[in-house]
């Protein structure tokens, strides 16, 4: 959508902090007089989240990536810290995901990045069927969808067929369980 009034939203390179262009991915940043002044009791949080930016103004980085269209709509792409890098390539979850998700077959996918040798990571699929499918009969289907939808190095390593994926205390999926 587009920010509220009063409010200034950037989009960002994490690594140099220069702003990206229009539709380029990068982190969410948001500057207004009317946002927190930090986290209590944790400075090194603090420090994270409220950074002096060159333009003198102290913008929140929010760990969300996303990217801002010409007309000025933010649209949100993930978390930075589920953000996939395999061979120097950023890969989205959340693409994977709702490739996955868009058989026929899929109830609900998640998508973590698991260590690699020389690739730094690789996406896994953790895959939740409907009722009535089985694994051994689609898993090729699945994996051919992402060849054809995705580019190689998004395609998940490994497909893992569970009946339910783990959740936090808050109902989420628990991708640190996962990993």
């Amino acid at each position: 959508g587009i920010p509220l009034a009063g409010n200034h939203v950037k989009i960002i390179d994490p690594a140099t902090r220069n702003t990206k262009d229009y539709n380029e991915v990068g982190e969410i940043c948001v500057h207004s007089k009317a946002f927190m002044q930090g986290y209590l009791n944790d400075e090194l949080e603090t420090n994270k989240a409220l950074q002096i930016h060159k333009d003198g103004h102290i913008w929140l980085h929010t760990g969300d990536l996303g990217y801002m269209d010409e007309d000025g709509f933010i649209y949100y792409k993930g978390r930075i810290k589920r953000m996939i890098i395999t061979s120097g390539y950023n890969v989205y979850p959340s693409h994977i995901e709702s490739v996955i998700e868009s058989h026929p077959a899929v109830l609900q996918c998640s998508v973590v990045g698991v260590a690699h040798p020389y690739k730094q990571e690789v996406p896994k699929a953790f895959i939740v069927l409907k009722e009535g499918y089985f694994s051994m009969f689609v898993k090729e289907d699945i994996k051919k969808l992402c060849q054809k939808k995705l580019a190689k190095y998004m395609i998940p390593s490994e497909f893992v067929f569970r009946k339910r994926l783990p959740k936090t205390k808050l109902g989420k999926v628990d991708f640190k369980s996962l990993q």
